[in-house]
């Protein structure tokens, strides 16, 4: 008998150990996920919007980042997931979008030899993102409005930027489209006031990160 609880005693301790390395095994794979894949959504430029089609013929030459008139787009990079690695994203610290009004025609779209960035984006329909404002950083949220000459407002080619009642900056969804320019514009980094934390007073975010 003792030998057969010691048997037993064994199987059991063996489960457990099988047990714990497959669950290891699992957290492993979803970590792995996460570093190929990337945990957010990320803000393409205008043609891009169709992940499936951008990630499956993009080849990562960087033409549509050496070619934008604005310097609004940029490169993703590991830490964004190794699939997106030196896909273009937009960065509007750099720039923003004016959807090439001057040229008559999309330069990124003209760059991208594979079709990775197509024509038929509309601005007055079709978004890259979604203007937030972030009231811990926005100027006029914090006391400090008289320092602050709405820049982003004036920015916006949409008109999607107002004040309420009380002053505060309030975004019209309908209008905006994501072209950045209002967090172009934004003059929190350059005040004291500013608090360092990477983002400015309004930021746009990809459409799904907003609620």
């Amino acid at each position: 008998m003792a030998r057969e609880s010691g048997e037993g005693a064994l199987v059991e301790r063996r489960e457990v150990l099988v047990g714990a390395g497959a669950v290891a095994g699992l957290f492993a794979v979803g970590g792995a996920v996460k570093v190929v894949g990337g945990s957010a959504q990320l803000m393409r430029p205008p043609g891009a919007q169709s992940e499936s089609l951008l990630l499956g013929a993009c080849v990562r030459c960087d033409r549509c980042r050496s070619a934008c008139p604005t310097g609004a787009i940029d490169v993703a990079h590991v830490e964004d997931g190794l699939v997106n690695a030196r896909t273009p994203v937009m960065s509007f610290r750099k720039g923003y979008c004016d959807f090439c009004e001057k040229r008559g025609s999309y330069a990124c779209v003209d760059a991208c030899p594979t079709g990775a960035i197509a024509a038929g984006f509309d601005p007055s329909r079709d978004k890259i993102g979604l203007a937030v404002v972030d009231t811990s950083e926005c100027l006029l949220y914090r006391g400090a409005s008289s320092t602050c000459s709405k820049q982003c407002i004036a920015a916006c080619p949409f008109d999607a930027l107002h004040l309420d009642e009380a002053g505060g900056l309030v975004v019209d969804k309908e209008r905006c489209n994501g072209c950045g320019a209002c967090e172009y514009a934004c003059p929190s980094a350059s005040y004291a006031v500013y608090t360092a934390s990477g983002r400015r007073g309004i930021n746009v975010l990809p459409e799904s990160e907003v609620r």
